[in-house]
């Protein structure tokens, strides 16, 4: 089962991960790769449990990867790790992409299509920038929580 419908093929990492975590997030499963459910001590239910869990998200993660690139990630051994390993070979180097970005925002015009056209392509470029590029304000305040322990 494909968890999303576009599958990650490497220069499309930002908006898969967002679309990932918004479907995980729905099926109250982001604890699986954000790190907050740990694997419990070899025992009884719980662990088999979580194994079940995690296997089940990992090949969630895997049925949305293309096929070109899914086996360099087939034998990761949990569901974080596969996506650590995914955002380390493709999360890391946005420098290309913020100048790819800026540089479209700037050539972007009107030109024939409706107000509305041309808003929701605007505000796409834009979002998308705020994911890579938050301003010094949001990263001030993740700081701040950071420092107090709450993320």
């Amino acid at each position: 089962m494909a968890l999303i419908s576009t599958p990650l093929i490497g220069n499309n990492y930002l908006g898969w991960s967002r679309a990932i975590k918004l479907a995980l997030g729905a099926k109250m499963k982001l604890s699986f790769i954000d790190g907050r459910s740990v694997k419990p001590a070899a025992g009884p239910e719980d662990y088999d449990q979580w194994i079940r869990i995690d296997c089940m998200v990992s090949s969630w993660i895997l049925n949305s990867i293309s096929r070109d690139i899914v086996g360099a990630f087939m034998y990761t051994t949990s569901a974080r790790a596969l996506c650590l390993e995914i955002e380390g070979r493709y999360g890391v180097s946005n420098g290309p992409l913020l100048y790819q970005l800026k540089r479209e925002i700037a050539l972007t015009s009107q030109g024939n299509q409706f107000v509305t056209d041309y808003y929701t392509k605007i505000k796409m470029l834009w979002d998308e920038l705020m994911c890579l590029e938050p301003p010094p304000y949001v990263l001030a305040i993740l700081y701040a929580y950071a420092l107090l322990g709450k993320l």
